[in-house]
């Protein structure tokens, strides 16, 4: 039998361990944890990205007294149900008495969801983290219905990210420079926290990489076309901001089940490696059909295709970046994310917000060429009217200007510019009231 009370020392030590350390930012999902809520509060997000520092921080600042499992530990990774109890009353012994109770990385735990409902109705009070998002659908859909609050979280915003370098916002023209200096260097290493700093950020991207496609994916999805998968992996991961077709990518994989290419998609998403953004339609069956794939995280997605900041790649990885900013936005301001096409016109995210257009947004790097120019802003102007849609952005890699047209306004600002702007964006009060029903006026 498994000595569990040794097990949770060693990790109670390594806990003092890092909430000892310095250079810990404070992060906006903090607020969000209510740790004396009746409801389970289950913060997801892709392996790494600081899941579990948020929960210790949310925990310790509110001066609880809290057990810590963390089942990511190679000893616990593979407890029964009927070993939950066992590892229950050894964190007892380590931590005495507790109502509130922390548990990491719990989605791979034999029956986890019973364990953790049995504890919500004798009265504990938990914060628990995964790194697979089924834990925000069917399981816990299942087994923890209208008793657990879900937090996303994410990598790093490029806000963060200057923020744990100890930046300010720029006011100068020389701040402004070291603002554009730490993109480019945020644009090549990503937002993972743990890489700041990190000897060879390739290996810790390699190794991570790896973690999530064996652990998260294959282990917990049986994949036996184990070579499949990972051509197929490859293939989304390397062609991040593209329309993805499961159909072309079985053609050119030459792969006969169609639908097995979608589950390996799928699996992906669950794992927040990528995420697809859908094509937007009025009726909700036309939003069904995939749609564009980003990765989760610049550096990761590097790690695929290489960086250079001039080459063929870089409108790619503006428009990647431009939608994990939004990405990490959604939740916070309530909106959907969509991109729009048509016969005549593409709109890179469409923002929408219980039924009501917010935003449109198009991503171009540069719009030095005229025609490329009235390409992006006609888009702008014209889908403007016709979701009756005032907000109008086009983000570039350095532009900055307003640009007119019968009453309507586009916003062309720089992407760094707008990074550091997006993260303090708020939704206006008179939103709803001066709002129009997307599907209200248009010329269809």
């Amino acid at each position: 039998m498994r000595d569990y009370v040794k097990i949770l020392r060693r990790q109670k030590a390594n806990l003092e361990h890092l909430l000892a350390q310095s250079g810990i930012i404070d992060r906006a999902q903090r607020s969000r944890i209510d740790v004396n809520s009746a409801q389970a509060q289950i913060v997801v997000g892709v392996r790494r990205c600081g899941k579990s520092v948020l929960c210790r921080m949310a925990l310790r600042q509110s001066g609880v007294p809290f057990g810590y499992i963390d089942f990511d530990d190679e000893p616990l990774r593979n407890v029964s149900a009927d070993e939950l109890d066992d590892v229950l009353k050894a964190a007892y012994v380590v931590y005495g008495p507790f109502r509130h109770l922390f548990l990491d990385e719990v989605q791979d735990v034999e029956a986890w969801q019973l364990f953790v409902n049995r504890l919500l109705r004798e009265g504990m009070h938990l914060v628990i983290t995964g790194s697979n998002s089924h834990l925000l659908s069917s399981e816990l859909a299942t087994h923890l219905t209208g008793r657990h609050i879900p937090i996303e979280l994410t990598p790093f915003t490029f806000e963060e990210y200057r923020r744990f370098w100890g930046r300010s916002k720029p006011v100068l023209t020389e701040d402004d420079a070291e603002a554009r200096r730490d993109y480019l260097q945020y644009a090549q290493q990503g937002g993972f926290p743990e890489t700041f700093g990190h000897p060879d950020v390739n290996a810790y991207y390699k190794a991570l990489y790896d973690s999530i496609l064996v652990r998260d994916i294959m282990q917990r999805h049986e994949v036996r076309q184990i070579a499949l998968f990972g051509n197929v992996a490859y293939t989304v991961m390397s062609n991040f901001a593209c329309e993805l077709s499961a159909t072309k990518l079985a053609n050119q994989l030459r792969v006969k089940s169609v639908n097995m290419v979608q589950n390996f998609i799928s699996y992906m998403e669950e794992a927040y490696l990528v995420e697809t953004v859908k094509l937007y339609g009025r009726k909700a069956w036309e939003r069904t059909r995939l749609g564009k794939g980003y990765a989760v995280d610049m550096g990761l997605a590097n790690l695929f295709t290489g960086y250079t900041a001039g080459d063929n790649r870089r409108g790619r990885i503006l428009e990647n970046i431009v939608f994990l900013q939004l990405r990490n936005k959604r939740r916070e301001l309530d909106f959907e994310i969509y991109f729009y096409k048509d016969r005549r016109h593409e709109i890179d995210f469409l923002c929408e917000r219980r039924g009501r257009i917010m935003k449109l947004v198009q991503v171009a790097y540069e719009i030095v060429d005229p025609r490329t120019r009235e390409r992006e802003l006609s888009a702008l102007f014209e889908m403007g009217d016709e979701f009756k849609c005032e907000d109008l952005l086009l983000v570039t890699d350095h532009d900055n200007e307003t640009v007119e047209r019968d009453g309507r306004k586009v916003r062309i600002v720089d992407i760094v510019t707008w990074l550091l702007e997006a993260a303090a964006e708020r939704m206006p009060d008179d939103y709803f009231a001066n709002g129009r029903v997307a599907t209200e006026g248009t010329k269809r």
